[in-house]
C-alpha cells in the first residue's frame, strides 16, 4: 500500500507510508520552511499508520467475559517510548482498557526478582506450548510449559503467593505500577466478571494443585490471578512497560530500576517464542520483536535497548491477538527494518580513523630537529580513534586490528567517541589488556573515565587492569604529545629538556638570516627569565613584540585554564603580532617550567625593517612557511576524519 501525505503543496511518499514533515512554502522567494510546530517525522508515521489502518473493522473484541464484550470496538491508540524516555503517541493511547494476558510477562519478571530462577524453573518450563493459551494441560514433568500460557500464569501469581502471602496482589500492583511509571488501578466490574465466569481457569489451578504445582488456597491464587488481569492501563502505559523491558530494567522516564537485567532478558527471552499465543511462531517470523498480547486489545512489544510499543485496539483476530494492533506492528518492523534479527551492524565503523605521527602530530610546537625526528620516526607509532558501539565482533576486529601492528613501537586506542562497550566486548577487552605485557609494544588507552577511576564507565571494574598494563590519558592531543616526546628521546639526535638552550639561529622564524643580520637581532632583543607557573603573555593585552623562547616549555590557554598546546625551547609565541601590531593577545601564555625567552619588540623590529627592508620581508615569509606547516597538520588531521 503506497500512501502519501499533502501539506501546504507538497507531500513525502516513502514505501509503504508517508512521513509527514510540518513544513511549508514561501511564495516570495520559492523556498521551502519547516514551521516552528514541527511534528517529529515518528509520530507522522505513526498519524499515517492509524489513519491507514483505523478503516479495518474485521474482528471482535473478546465475549467471554462479559465486560470485555462491551468495549467500543472503535478505539485505537498507538504509543511508542524510547529509551531515552521521550513517548510519541497517536489516536486512543490515553484510553484505559485492562492488561489481561499481557500482565503475565511483567508477573514473570517479578517472580524471577523475588524468587531467582532456579525456582521458577523448577515450577515453570519455557517452551512453547503448541497448544491454546488457555488449555488443561501439563508437561510430562507436571510443569506448566512456559508463563505465558495461563497455567503458567496461575503458577508464577501462585508462587509470588506463597513468597508474599496476604499482600501479594499489592506486591504485583506495585511493581506493574513501577514498570508503567504511574499508580495503576483495578477494573472492579472486569475482576467481578472474570471472577464469576471462570471456571476454566479454576480448572486449570485445582490441575496445578493435584500436581503439587503449589499448596496455596487456589480460589486465594485465583483471586490475585484475576485482579492482575483487570489492572487498568492505556496503551502509553503499555509503551513505558516494554520500554523498562527494553531499557535492561530501568524506567526511562521514572529512571528508576524496576527490576534487573538478567530478568529483562529472560521475560523478553520468553516473550519471542511464547507471547502472541498460537501466533509466537509467524509473529517471530514476521515482526521479530519480543511481545505480549491480551484479550483486552492490548499489545506490547520491544525493540531491546531502544523502544517499547503499546497499542489497543478491542478487537480480536481467531487467536486472541488485537486485528488492529498486529497489523501496526508488522507495518513498523518492516517498513523500519526492526526486526531483532536483521542487524546492519559494521564492525568497520568501530575503526573510522587510523593514521601515524609522520604527518598528523599533536598541538605542542616543536624545534627543527623534533620535527626532523617525528618526522622519520613518526611512522611507528599507529593511532586508531574508535567510535560508535562495540559488540563481540567489534572488539575482535580491533584487537585483531591492533596484532596486526605488531612492529609498531606505540598503539594508541581512543575510546573518546565510543558509545558503548557491550558485556561480551568487555571480557575480549579483558583478554587483550591481560597479554599486553608479554609484548614489546606500548598500548596507550585515552578514555577520560579510566583516568579517573570511573566504575560507571565504558570498561566498569576492568579500569585497574588497564592501568596496570598501559599507559592513560584523558584526550588524545596529551597521549599524542608524549608519545612524540618518547620518540624524539629515543631516537632524536640532540633532545631538548627545560635545561638545553636553543640557539636563536635555530629558530624557525629565522632560518635564512644572514649572520650579520642575526648580530643585528642579537643586539636588539631583551633577555627574560620566568619562573615555572609564570604568566607570560596575559590574553587580551596588546600584542606588542614576539618571544623567543629559548629554554625550557610553556602551554597555551584560553577561557578557564584550557589547555590549547604547548610550546619547546626552539619555537616562538606572539609572532602574529608581526603582522597584527595593533591586535589584542587572543590567549594565556603559562611557563610550564623555567623559561629563557628572547623578546623582540614591535618597535625593535620596526626600526631594523627600515634600515634593512629584506629583514623584515624574510620573517614574514618564514612566518607564511611557518603557518602553512601548521595548517597542513590540520588538513592531514580532516582527511583522516573525512574517512569516517
Amino acid at each position: 500500500m503506497l500512501s502519501s501525505y499533502r501539506c501546504a503543496g507538497f507531500c513525502f511518499v516513502f514505501r509503504r507510508q508517508s512521513i509527514v514533515l510540518n513544513a511549508g512554502f514561501n511564495s516570495k522567494d520559492g523556498n521551502f520552511f519547516m514551521k516552528e510546530n514541527q511534528t517529529p517525522a515518528l509520530k507522522e508515521f505513526l498519524n499515517q499508520t492509524h489513519q491507514d489502518i483505523f478503516d479495518d473493522k474485521s474482528g471482535t473484541p473478546a465475549d467471554y467475559i462479559p465486560e470485555l464484550a462491551i468495549v467500543n470496538p472503535d478505539q485505537f491508540g498507538i504509543a511508542i517510548t524510547t529509551s531515552d524516555g521521550f513517548t510519541n503517541e497517536v489516536g486512543d493511547a490515553s484510553i484505559e482498557f485492562t492488561i489481561q494476558s499481557i500482565s503475565k510477562a511483567f508477573v514473570y519478571s517479578l517472580a524471577l526478582e523475588l524468587l531467582g530462577t532456579d525456582k521458577v524453573l523448577k515450577t515453570i518450563g519455557i517452551e512453547p506450548s503448541g497448544e491454546a493459551f488457555n488449555s488443561i494441560r501439563l508437561k510430562d514433568d507436571n510443569r506448566p510449559f512456559n508463563p505465558m500460557v495461563n497455567s503458567g500464569a496461575i503458577a508464577c501469581t501462585a508462587l509470588i503467593c506463597q513468597n508474599n502471602g496476604q499482600e501479594a496482589f499489592e506486591k504485583i500492583l506495585t511493581v506493574l505500577s513501577e514498570f508503567a511509571g504511574r499508580e495503576l488501578n483495578v477494573d472492579d466490574k472486569v475482576f467481578s466478571s472474570e471472577n464469576a465466569t471462570g471456571d476454566r481457569n479454576r480448572a486449570i489451578g485445582w490441575l496445578l494443585r493435584n500436581a503439587d504445582n503449589f499448596d496455596s488456597d487456589v480460589e486465594e491464587v485465583l483471586e490475585v490471578y484475576f485482579k492482575q488481569c483487570s489492572i487498568l492501563v492505556t496503551a502509553k502505559d503499555l509503551s513505558i512497560m516494554g520500554a523498562t523491558l527494553a531499557n535492561n530494567g530501568i524506567n526511562p522516564v521514572t529512571k528508576k530500576r524496576v527490576i534487573g537485567k538478567t530478568t529483562a532478558v529472560q521475560t523478553m527471552s520468553v516473550m519471542v517464542s511464547s507471547g502472541m499465543y498460537d501466533y509466537s511462531g509467524e509473529w517471530t517470523y514476521k515482526v521479530g520483536l519480543p511481545a505480549k498480547s491480551g484479550v483486552g486489545g492490548g499489545i506490547t512489544a520491544v525493540l531491546p535497548s531502544q523502544f517499547g510499543l503499546g497499542v489497543f485496539s478491542p478487537p480480536l483476530d481467531k487467536l486472541g491477538n488485537s486485528v488492529r494492533g498486529i497489523k501496526v506492528c508488522q507495518l513498523l518492523s518492516e517498513y523500519f527494518h526492526l526486526h531483532v534479527l536483521e542487524t546492519e551492524d559494521d564492525v568497520n565503523q568501530n575503526i573510522p580513523i587510523t593514521y601515524d605521527l609522520s604527518e598528523i602530530r599533536s598541538s605542542r610546537m616543536r624545534g627543527q630537529s623534533d620535527n626532523e625526528t617525528l618526522e622519520e620516526f613518526g611512522s611507528r607509532v599507529s593511532v586508531f580513534e574508535l567510535s560508535g558501539v562495540i559488540n563481540f565482533i567489534g572488539s575482535n576486529f580491533i584487537t585483531r586490528s591492533v596484532a596486526e601492528e605488531e612492529f609498531q613501537d606505540f598503539i594508541v586506542l581512543s575510546f573518546i567517541r565510543v558509545n558503548r562497550i557491550t558485556r561480551a566486548s568487555i571480557e575480549v577487552f579483558r583478554l587483550f589488556f591481560d597479554q599486553i605485557l608479554s609484548k614489546s609494544q606500548r598500548v596507550i588507552v585515552v578514555d577520560k573515565e579510566v583516568v579517573k577511576d570511573h566504575p560507571k564507565g565504558l570498561f566498569g571494574e576492568m579500569v585497574d587492569l588497564i592501568k596496570q598494563n598501559c599507559q592513560c590519558f584523558e584526550n588524545l592531543d596529551q597521549a599524542i604529545e608524549w608519545i612524540e616526546s618518547q620518540l624524539i628521546a629515543e631516537y632524536g639526535e640532540c633532545q631538548n629538556n627545560s635545561e638545553d638552550f636553543s640557539p636563536l639561529a635555530d629558530q624557525l622564524l629565522l632560518k635564512g638570516l644572514l649572520n650579520s643580520d642575526l648580530e643585528t637581532l642579537q643586539k636588539n632583543v631583551t633577555s627574560i627569565e620566568y619562573e615555572t607557573g609564570s604568566k607570560i603573555i596575559q590574553m587580551n593585552e596588546k600584542a606588542d613584540g614576539i618571544y623567543f623562547l629559548r629554554s625550557g616549555k610553556v602551554s597555551v590557554m584560553v577561557g578557564d585554564g584550557i589547555y590549547v598546546s604547548g610550546l619547546d625551547a626552539g619555537t616562538c609565541f606572539g609572532e602574529l603580532a608581526l603582522i597584527a601590531p595593533d591586535a589584542t593577545r587572543t590567549a594565556n601564555i603559562i611557563a610550564d617550567t623555567k623559561v629563557f625567552c628572547s623578546f623582540l619588540s614591535i618597535k625593535a623590529f620596526n626600526e631594523i625593517s627600515i634600515v634593512n627592508p629584506g629583514f623584515s620581508e624574510l620573517l614574514l615569509r618564514n612566518l607564511g612557511l611557518i603557518l602553512f606547516e601548521r595548517l597542513k597538520q590540520s588538513n592531514s588531521k580532516i582527511i583522516a576524519l573525512s574517512a569516517m
